[in-house]
């Protein structure tokens, strides 16, 4: 966790650190009796020889050495309450890696960064209180830069069991995967087994991204055939489809509504759900080395809150429309 200071008239602290030594040392006491001086038991100051009379601040007077010693008690105490301070309210500031990906993130008309995800982050941090800082990068370097404790978080995340070593996820967004195949020939390639039987057939997919079973399964046996071509993004990825290349491309049911709504003539192109029983499900993805416990759940209250309140509903329609996630 980033910690901040705590400064005091006497004291500038990083929280947190070892505690100093003491101020109420030995040395310290020792240092106040030599400025006080013994006690007089009692004999009356005008009685004293002469020499010998106390000074005023035995008199009643305060001292040097105690307007030290209550400057510094003072000091301490409210370095204290700086420390508890900040351990309530700090939370980050924390870097959430943002891929371009069809409504979730895009650029709007004036080339300003905007979609589903940028607002479900912006409400996370205005209701959990956390510093959320927007980096945008490829998908690829967002796990890259996870995996070697250089970004704390990221968004829109499918869930898998080697994920779930790096990160804590939290759901929030759910979608199906489509198949997007050119007209003449859907016909023919109407399930995964049909597909993979055609061998001149290529399928165009988005690098780092992350499938149901039953897709991830099929990918992975084009991928070994040399039937796969990467995308670096989704954007990427429609645009060479459309101009052409590969036979198929998959994308997500918000991906599909998003390019069907960017260019109409994309609905000439037949979706195939071929998982019909199977959903991406979409996560935040919090480090588990460098987001604390104590933040995650906090993070985790929040987009509970989100959800059950209809935020993140209104949020998917403000970028969606009424547009079906169905082909």
């Amino acid at each position: 966790m980033k910690m901040g200071v705590c400064t005091t008239p006497w004291l500038s602290v990083m929280t947190p650190r070892r505690a100093r030594p003491s101020v109420l040392s030995s040395s310290n006491f020792s240092m106040m009796a030599a400025i006080i001086g013994p006690p007089s038991m009692g004999v009356s100051p005008d009685r004293l020889p002469q020499g010998r009379r106390r000074l005023p601040s035995q008199l009643g007077a305060q001292t040097p050495g105690r307007s030290i010693l209550r400057s510094w008690i003072a000091a301490l105490a409210a370095t204290a309450a700086c420390l508890v301070a900040t351990s309530a309210h700090a939370c980050g500031p924390y870097s959430v890696g943002l891929y371009e990906y069809s409504a979730l993130y895009y650029r709007d008309a004036q080339g300003r960064w905007t979609g589903i995800d940028k607002d479900v982050i912006d409400e996370l941090a205005r209701r959990s209180g956390c510093k959320l800082v927007a980096r945008t990068e490829s998908r690829v370097r967002i796990w890259a830069q996870i995996g070697a404790g250089q970004m704390d978080m990221t968004v829109s995340a499918l869930m898998t069991p080697e994920r779930e070593l790096l990160v804590e996820f939290i759901p929030y967004i759910e979608s199906r995967q489509y198949v997007v195949l050119r007209p003449a020939l859907a016909g023919a390639l109407t399930t995964p087994a049909a597909f993979l039987a055609d061998s001149k057939r290529r399928l165009i997919v988005v690098r780092g991204y992350a499938f149901t079973p039953t897709l991830e399964s099929w990918i992975a046996t084009l991928r070994t055939q040399g039937r796969i071509d990467d995308a670096p993004d989704q954007p990427t990825a429609v645009r060479i489809f459309k101009a052409g290349r590969g036979d198929a491309v998959v994308l997500g049911a918000h991906s599909l509504a998003s390019a069907r709504r960017a260019d109409p003539s994309f609905a000439s192109f037949v979706a195939m759900s071929y998982a019909p029983h199977e959903r991406s499900i979409g996560a935040l993805a919090l480090s588990r080395q460098r987001v604390p416990q104590q933040d995650r759940d906090r993070m985790r209250h929040a987009m509970d809150e989100m959800l059950r309140d209809g935020t993140v509903e209104s949020i998917k329609r403000r970028h969606l429309g009424d547009l079906s996630d169905m082909p």
